[in-house]
């Protein structure tokens, strides 16, 4: 199967989509120009690439019918002699030679050992990054698959965020490794869904694209960990290599391929520097979006318990001030000296990491808070590019 993305005539040069986008680099970094200027070039193409082992996989799993776990049923069809689904078990069992367990299981640790800072920058530092371009943001809102629900939304995104910390569960057949397969054939079905009820390809790329997916290790990898750092956190390069590595594999799994990932941390570095610079630019959807979700984490369990104020403060503190404004997220003086407060406590929780016995202890507390997730928040196919 030909999975090499195909561009469009009709679509835009690289300069003029750039120029229309006009990004924003998340945190003010700015890599080398002619390296950048050689990267995107060459990575343009991808835009334009969906996942055609899945999408095949999910049609054939749409005609079989029958319902249950969907690694299952994806086994099931493959030993009967499908052709799709064969295929994509295939490239999912396919194990990139950079992978590392023994590493990805110290990141994992550290990440459950900082559970309350990892709650704190997923929420307010990666969630909204998700949608920060703006054809992320179109297909949140032609699906309503955030401001329909933003509490199934965060359960659907820490079923896959906090589970992926067990990197032992990221093993072929392993609970997380299916949770990526179900989460790739969901994103394969709402984009032939958004496809077929119009989307303009040629404008804007497929949605969820090769090239958007690929931008996971700079989200939850590079930049979760500096989140963590901003609240507290104590991490040696060891578990952050580790921890990146989950994000590099899990990306891997949902079917981003290897031309857009690295091969060593050092090349997954300078990719991840070179999406934060290109793919950030809130639109207006972004801030409707960004919007009702400050709304409803006011109001919805557990961040309600969290002061609407202090929660402002904690996405300008994750976000940036110039990606924040971008959102149009109000500055709060009054959260921001309730931060200062906040960051005492969290600071005092990091310093307790260097005591061995705590150490270990947090992150079997961690470890037992994340497993109590599962795999039941992921949204199901049947669902998948619906408005439910």
């Amino acid at each position: 199967m030909d999975t090499r993305p195909h561009t469009p005539q009709e679509a835009p040069s690289l300069d003029a989509y750039l120029g229309k986008l006009n990004p924003i680099p998340l945190n003010g970094r700015y890599p080398d120009q002619k390296r950048l200027a050689d990267w995107a070039a060459g990575a343009f193409d991808w835009l334009y690439q969906g996942d055609p082992l899945a999408e095949d996989a999910a049609l054939a799993l749409r005609q079989s019918g029958g319902r249950g776990n969907v690694a299952d049923r994806i086994q099931q069809l493959a030993t009967q002699g499908d052709p799709a689904c064969a295929a994509l078990l295939t490239d999912m069992h396919d194990i990139p030679d950079w992978v590392d367990f023994d590493l990805m299981r110290r990141g994992g640790a550290m990440a459950q050992r900082h559970f309350p800072m990892l709650v704190l920058a997923l929420t307010y530092g990666c969630m909204p990054l998700t949608f920060a371009h703006p054809d992320a943001a179109e297909v949140f809102a032609s699906t309503g698959r955030l401001e329909a629900n933003i509490a199934r939304r965060l359960n659907e995104s820490g079923t896959l965020f906090f589970g992926v910390c067990n990197s032992d569960a990221l093993a072929p057949g392993k609970h997380m490794w299916e949770a990526c397969v179900q989460v790739r054939l969901v994103h394969a079905i709402v984009r032939m869904s958004l496809i077929e009820r119009g989307w303009n390809v040629a404008e804007r790329g497929v949605p969820i694209s090769q090239l958007a997916t690929a931008a996971g290790p700079a989200f939850f990898g590079t930049h979760l960990l500096g989140c963590l750092r901003r609240v507290g956190a104590r991490i040696t390069e060891e578990e952050a290599e580790g921890h990146c590595m989950i994000w590099r594999y899990t990306t891997r799994l949902l079917g981003v391929p290897q031309e857009l990932l690295g091969n060593t941390q050092a090349e997954q570095d300078e990719i991840d520097l070179n999406m934060s610079s290109l793919f950030f630019a809130p639109d207006d959807t972004a801030r409707v979006i960004m919007a009702a979700l400050i709304r409803e984490l006011a109001v919805q369990q557990p961040t309600a318990r969290i002061p609407a104020f202090l929660q402002l403060a904690l996405f300008r503190r994750m976000l940036g001030d110039e990606m924040a404004n971008a959102y149009g997220i109000p500055e709060s003086h009054k959260g921001e000296r309730l931060l200062g407060g906040l960051d005492v406590l969290l600071s005092g929780y990091g310093r307790l990491q260097g005591l061995n016995p705590l150490a270990g202890l947090l992150r079997r507390r961690g470890q037992q808070i994340i497993e109590r997730f599962g795999t039941e928040g992921l949204v199901s196919l049947d669902v998948a590019g619906t408005r439910h």
